[in-house]
């Protein structure tokens, strides 16, 4: 009987330990790094504390989700609520009311239309040109006066188009210095083509209050031809792993434009297109422009595959790429007694959602007391996929010695019963 209470207590003992992990708030054996949070300010429960997301200190993260498996935890194993806030830069666009005036063509069949603006003082810096003309290029030049009589060139190299080839190539707004002229014109340049169907001119004011933001080299690799499909590919190899919201191409070349999709590998290694856009870049005696940055959703990931449509232009020579991201602070709540750490190296974690999520605005941030991260730790304790595993595939080993032990107590067992029987 001694022994069958002694197996009985041994399995008890094994499965409480097992299971620990899982009854535990926080599991820490499947995140892979942690370090303390450090330099807290004093304060009360509810007093809000901000850290950097360091791209250089937390290395590579290679989440399917950004920043899902970050986790702040305390001493006592319990998950404090968190908001990431991202630093990026507040756009506001107003249209202003405006009338378009004197509609016609100049003797050279170039397009003249003036735009009065209703609201005087009105800084305008962008106009919108609305057509329903396609495959298109022209020159444009922007005027400014005071009476609508005398007018003053603001911009001489500016260029619009709309272009079909396999995908829409298209810019219709022309970026101008700020002005504050009442009566604005502009020359579109048709150079002997049909002039465009103009419907209608906003005038706008873009504003663009700049955020914080980091950068991350990019390096070619596995440059590709395709003539059969008129296009070819450049694979971008990143630096480093952190999240980026867009990619910034640089090339020697001018005179060009491309539609480009952006591709990032699958679970099962294949490329998946998750963004695309047009760039260009014009410099001769009559145009100035350029668009080399294509906007991206938040991505961390290894490399990039740039495709290029060309159709029959020469393939587009990169210099380089460099990935941009907006800096984001971890705000969380401070609890005084308590050191705090946070964890992350968990590719498979859920974005949590927690109450104070929309609490802290970009603008507000900077108001936030500032902590910082410790050194970096390997933790100790992390098992990785082997955490999610059963118990049983967990100690397959530990589990055959108790049921040989359990086997060899019973047959004891069984042998003392027949033996005190005879």
């Amino acid at each position: 009987m001694k022994i069958l209470k002694l197996l009985i207590l041994l399995c008890s003992i094994m499965f409480l330990g097992g299971t620990e992990g899982f009854c535990a708030s926080f599991d820490e054996r499947l995140w892979q790094k942690y370090a303390e949070i450090a330099s807290l300010p004093g304060g009360s429960s509810d007093f809000l504390v901000a850290v950097n997301l360091d791209g250089y200190q937390l290395g590579d993260l290679y989440g399917t989700v950004p920043f899902a498996d970050l986790r702040v935890v305390s001493d006592r194993k319990e998950e404090i609520p968190y908001q990431i806030v991202s630093k990026k830069p507040v756009v506001v666009e107003e249209e202003f009311s405006s009338q378009m005036r004197n509609l016609s063509t100049t003797d050279k069949g170039d397009t003249w239309v003036e735009l009065t603006v209703d609201q005087m003082g009105k800084k305008v810096n962008a106009l919108q040109i609305m057509t329903s003309t396609v495959n298109y290029m022209r020159q444009v030049q922007v005027f400014g006066s005071q009476d609508g009589k005398t007018w003053n060139m603001i911009l001489n190299d500016g260029v619009v188009f709309d272009m079909i080839h396999g995908e829409k190539l298209q810019n219709t707004r022309i970026t101008l210095p700020e002005s504050i002229f009442p009566h604005l014109a502009i020359k579109i340049i048709n150079n002997g083509a049909q002039p465009l169907v103009i419907e209608e001119i906003k005038a706008l004011q873009h504003s663009n209050f700049l955020g914080q933001s980091y950068a991350i080299s990019g390096s070619l690799s596995s440059i590709e031809v395709n003539g059969s499909r008129k296009e070819n590919s450049v694979v971008v190899q990143m630096q480093r792993v952190f999240p980026i919201d867009r990619l910034i191409l640089n090339t020697l070349e001018r005179n060009f434009q491309r539609f480009v999709t952006v591709q990032v590998r699958g679970k099962n290694r294949e490329w998946i297109a998750v963004a695309g856009g047009t760039v260009f870049s014009f410099d001769s005696p009559t145009m100035h422009s350029s668009q080399l940055e294509i906007e991206l959703p938040e991505i961390a990931a290894k490399e990039f595959r740039l495709v290029f449509k060309n159709f029959d232009s020469p393939p587009l020579s990169l210099t380089n790429v460099v990935g941009k991201g907006y800096t984001r602070l971890l705000v969380f709540k401070r609890y005084p007694g308590r050191r705090l750490y946070l964890f992350w190296g968990n590719p498979l974690a859920e974005k949590p959602h927690y109450d104070i999520a929309g609490a802290v605005t970009p603008q507000s941030v900077e108001q936030l007391a500032q902590a910082t991260l410790g050194p970096v730790h390997e933790n100790a304790s992390f098992l990785g996929e082997k955490a999610r595993q059963p118990f049983t595939e967990r100690y397959k080993v530990l589990l055959y010695v108790v049921v040989s032990l359990a086997i060899i107590g019973l047959l004891l067992l069984q042998y003392q019963v027949f033996k005190r029987a005879n």
